[in-house]
């Protein structure tokens, strides 16, 4: 139980030391140090002018935090939607202390401390009737934050700074413990404050059109937004330069809407992602991801991509042949969403968790073979193999291959994307990593469209401070293997990646027809 403060103890004496302070702002921060170090706390009270005389005085009065009347607590209303009992933590303190103006012939005005009496009963209002602070460090009046603080906070919010690791890093450094409730409420002052009068979508159009994005918006009947794509400049200037290979996929639990995110990445020479454009949509059909794709064909201009690489979502793989057509653009399927549905449709099939062994080895011994397979004629045999065997012991299993994937091998099969220019992209983990990294940007997945924009720009910011310097090094790093003719020739001109393609592929250029490197890879890995 915490200590209580000596009743017949006048504190007053503690604060009339005659000292002479050179502003009202000091003498008040000496008061509160010295309320503190006797265990309780003083606020601001009401400035009393005094107009009586030749010489009027100024005064500042300066209460107990616990001089409010006290509130008894009380039981609801069981049948009402009320709070729960509730009290205040005031007790009636009549502690009073006055920060006086000592008015000064020959300089300036100072200011002094001086006890105060009641004018009813003229009783001396130094006595507590309370016990003493039992934790001073956590008391809201040391938890307040400075101007400097909070200023630090909008900063820190502005990088992209989560609110946990806000509260250490003032902690830390002013040795104050910070409530986070209190970060969280400057936060979304400061974010009020910026927007103005503009709504979150108004404040989202108005960031992007300042930073020079690329914007396209789509509205329902009643004005109301349902489609947002938008680009960054550089991202522009990154997919003119390697238009080669584009993967789409959407993630969720970014925006407080429940909207699926869209990320639409490319590929460096240096084998980086770049962000080329991101879109929140309402719902994914095939209307609105064509019109997402008319999006990003307004920004490649008259240039078409070689590969475009998503899962099987029915909505882009009804409206990538409308918007890139074969033979310009070849839409692959991520072998790995491929391998991974089919490993657990096999699971269900065959019964459940208890057969999970059983329905791996049979995929790992057909399915996975036949996905892998650099021929035609192995694809063809595994297949065979496949339904032979298991059209008796479980027909679901090969009629759901039928159905599902074989219509669309030749997007994910591996005889058939060997003779695609993919750069080595045969899956869309690029995206999934990009939806990773973009997410640790994100405070929380319930932010509005201005927040998840703002997060998405230091994201991309970000992300091109890599870029560019991994190809620094890629132009200065020097690899041993290339110290003879031509690689000499090829240093400082491509990345050093292509080189080691190159190198890689030396093997296979002797020993076979070349094609699966010469398909997929090539030299366009130039800088």
């Amino acid at each position: 139980m915490s200590e209580l403060l000596p009743a017949d103890h006048d504190y007053t004496q503690e604060f009339e030391n005659g000292i002479h302070y050179a502003s009202v702002e000091l003498a008040e921060l000496a008061a509160r140090t010295i309320a503190q170090q006797c265990g309780f706390f003083i606020v601001r009270g009401a400035w009393k002018p005094n107009t009586a005389g030749q010489n009027p005085v100024t005064a500042l009065c300066m209460y107990c935090d616990r001089s409010s009347r006290i509130v008894k607590s009380y039981k609801p209303d069981p049948t009402k939607e009320t709070r729960g009992n509730i009290s205040s933590k005031g007790t009636g303190c009549q502690f009073q202390i006055c920060i006086k103006e000592v008015w000064q012939k020959d300089g300036p005005n100072t200011w002094v401390m001086v006890g105060v009496t009641s004018r009813e009963t003229g009783a001396n209002r130094g006595f507590h009737n309370h016990e003493k602070v039992l934790y001073p460090e956590h008391h809201r009046h040391n938890k307040q934050f400075s101007e400097a603080e909070k200023e630090r906070l909008r900063l820190m919010r502005k990088a992209g700074v989560r609110p946990n690791q806000q509260k250490t890093t003032l902690n830390t450094e002013g040795g104050v413990h910070h409530d986070i409730k209190q970060m969280y409420n400057i936060n979304s002052k400061t974010r009020l404050d910026v927007m103005g009068e503009m709504d979150a979508i108004q404040f989202a159009l108005h960031g992007a059109e300042h930073r020079g994005y690329h914007i396209c918006l789509q509205k329902d009947s009643n004005n109301v937004l349902t489609n947002l794509f938008f680009a960054h400049p550089t991202s522009i200037q990154m997919l003119h330069a390697w238009p080669y290979v584009i993967l789409i996929d959407s993630t969720y639990k970014t925006n407080r809407y429940g909207w699926p995110w869209v990320e639409i990445i490319g590929v460096t020479p240096v084998k980086k992602n770049f962000n080329i454009a991101c879109a929140i949509i309402k719902q994914e059909t095939k209307e609105t991801y064509e019109w997402l794709l008319r999006c990003i064909k307004g920004l490649l201009g008259d240039t078409v991509p070689n590969v475009i690489v998503t899962d099987k979502e029915g909505g882009l793989l009804a409206s990538i042949p409308v918007v890139f057509p074969l033979p310009h653009t070849v839409h692959l399927l991520c072998l790995w969403h491929v391998n991974n549905c089919v490993k657990q449709k096999f699971e269900v099939l065959l019964g459940g968790i208890a057969k999970r062994e059983v329905a791996h080895a049979v995929w790992k011994k057909y399915f996975d073979k036949a996905a892998w397979s650099w021929t035609q004629e192995g694809f063809l045999q595994k297949i065979n193999e496949f339904e032979r065997v298991w059209t008796v012991k479980n027909k679901k299993m090969v009629d759901y291959v039928r159905g599902e994937w074989l219509p669309h091998q030749t997007m994910w099969e591996m005889c058939y994307t060997n003779h695609v220019f993919h750069l080595g992209n045969t899956s869309s983990n690029r995206v999934e990593s990009s939806h990773s990294s973009f997410k640790t940007f994100l405070v929380s997945g319930r932010g509005a469209i201005d927040t998840c924009f703002a997060k998405n720009h230091n994201y991309m910011e970000h992300q091109f401070l890599e870029v560019v310097n991994e190809l620094h090094k890629s132009l200065n790093r020097n690899l041993s293997r290339a110290i003879e003719a031509p690689c000499t020739f090829l240093r400082r001109v491509v990345s050093s990646e292509a080189i080691k393609l190159m190198l890689d592929g030396a093997a296979e250029l002797k020993d076979s027809c070349a094609c699966h490197f010469q398909m997929t890879q090539t030299w366009k890995h130039a800088v």
